[in-house]
This record gives structure tokens, sequence and C-alpha cells, in this order.
């Protein structure tokens, strides 16, 4: 592979757990297997904590260690603020609570000035990154916010990308977005959204799950082995979603699965009975406000005031 002419050569990952690493076997897969165009990446340094995550990382990425094409992958244990010198682009993928700690490591904060930041921890908001980035450093780091959900693990994440300040360059927006649909899909919102979102995206995978268990357990109650009902059940799902995603309205793939006198219309009139859209609803709006408490902005739609 010629070497590339981008600014944009080394990335650094500070903090590569679960998101992390599916972050980076996403993005070594489009030099692997042509799934994706390549990222301008030569070479990414992945930071964690502890000699057996590094283990882990050098064992599933040990191949690209030689490089032979592709972008050479590294670990390091701590040595934060050095991977991040050496970095063009910089993801912060350390939990929300150890994001002070982290910025507040001797030299990480000049480690980052100028560069392209990008952070998907929960409840950090873009101007609180900033702020805590612009105290030494010089020229000042461009930050963007992201939030990936679960199944970013498994190549279907939904990534919300805030709409960075207006003085952000565009090509960083747009490698950002580029990095996070190797991921799953991805969506620019306005930062007045995140925390809308962190309950919309992040937190819907659970509920699906939780109508998952109680579906299967009550085909297990009606005779369907348990191994066969998760199968007919996750299928039926991904099945639904695919129709849904291909255009065909809720209301309508509803109403062409009923019949008069039908089972289906029976058993959507006991969801009706119970109100089950209407606590679903309040589910999520709970799980939004919570969101919102959490960075202290009140809505006129939240559960509790």
């Amino acid at each position: 592979m010629a070497e590339s002419t981008s600014k944009w050569k080394t990335l650094c990952i500070l903090g590569c757990g679960n998101l992390g690493t599916a972050l980076l076997k996403s993005i070594v897969s489009g030099y692997e297997n042509g799934t994706y165009a390549p990222l301008p990446f030569r070479h990414i340094i992945a930071c964690v904590r502890s000699e057996a995550s590094g283990n882990r990382l050098y064992a599933q990425f040990a191949h690209l260690a030689m490089g032979a094409g592709k972008p050479t992958v590294h670990s390091g244990i701590g040595a934060g603020p050095p991977a991040a010198q050496m970095a063009d682009v910089v993801i912060l993928g350390v939990d929300p609570a150890d994001v002070e700690a982290l910025l507040a490591e001797d030299g990480m904060r000049g480690a980052l000035a100028g560069k392209l930041v990008i952070s998907v921890a929960a409840g950090w908001t873009r101007q609180q990154l900033e702020r805590a980035l612009h105290q030494d450093a010089s020229p000042k780091p461009w930050v963007i916010r992201a939030l990936p959900n679960v199944a970013a693990s498994v190549g279907q994440s939904i990534t919300a990308v805030e709409e960075p300040s207006v003085e952000c360059p565009a090509e960083c927006r747009a490698l950002a977005e580029s990095i996070f649909a190797r991921v799953g899909k991805t969506v620019v919102i306005a930062p007045r959204l995140m925390d809308a979102f962190t309950a919309v995206g992040g937190s819907t995978p659970a509920f699906f799950a939780v109508i998952c268990d109680a579906l299967i357990d009550a085909a297990v109650a009606v005779g369907v082995p348990r191994v066969q009902a998760r199968t007919i059940i996750y299928q039926s799902m991904a099945g639904t979603a695919a129709l849904l995603q291909s255009g065909v309205h809720p209301g309508v793939l509803k109403d062409e699965g009923t019949s008069p006198e039908g089972c289906t219309i029976g058993g959507l009139m006991v969801l009706e009975e119970g109100a089950v859209r209407g606590h679903l609803g309040r589910g999520l709006r709970e799980a939004v406000t919570i969101a919102r408490l959490m960075g202290s902005s009140a809505h006129v739609n939240d559960t509790r005031h």
C-alpha cells in the first residue's frame, strides 16, 4: 500500500475496552477484507490500563505488528500522554468516571494540543471537554463528541455524532463520521439532542432485550423449547427491523399482520389494554429524563422536575 499523504497518519485510542476494541477491529477490517475504504491511519496505538488487556489486544491484533501493507497496531499499558503525543487523532474511550483523571495526567493537555479529539464518554459535553483541554493547550484541539451504542460490538451500532463547533474543520467531522460508520449507522444531531440520544439510541437495546426475553418466556409457556423460541423470536425481530428499515411504516406493518377475529389482533388488544405503548413511551422518557438530569438540563416533557 502506498504511503498515506493524509495528515492523519496515527490514531490513538485511550481506553480500549469493549467499544474501543470494536472500533479498532472495524477500522482494521477495512484494510484486511475491503469491507470499507481504508482510513488514512498508518499506525494505531491502543492504550489500556492492565497487562491482561494488553495481552488480549496483542493476541487479537498480533498479525498487524509488522504492518504488511496494513496499519501497525501497538498496545501500551498506561503511557497515555506519550501515546497521545505521537498521534494525530485521539479517541477518548475511557469510562466517563475516568475522563477527568485522564485529562489531568501530567502532560496530557499538551499532548492533545492541536489534535482531533473524539470523545465517546457519555455525560461529558463538548464544552466541558474543551474547558478541560484548553487550559494548557496551544493550539487548541478540535473536539467532536460521538455516542455509539452496545451494538457496535457486532457492527450494528447507531452512533450520534454531535454537530461540532462552527470553527471545526469539515474534514474533522467527515473523518469522525467515517470512523463510526464502520460500526453501524451514524446520525449527525444538534448538541441539545445528545442527552435524548443517550436514551433513544443507548437505552433502547436493553428495552428490546426485555421484550424479547418476555416473548421467549411466553413461547416456552405454550410449549416451544427455549432454544427454538430464541431462534424464532430473534429472527422475527431481525425481519421486522429489516421491513421497517426498508420504509414500511410501523402502523402499516401492524395492520398488514392482523385479520378480523385473528390471533394477532387478539394479542394486540391485550397489549393495548395493558397500556404497553404508554409504558414503553414513559420508560423511554424516564431514561431521557435521567440523562438530562445528569447534565442538569431540564425539559418540558421530562417525567420529573
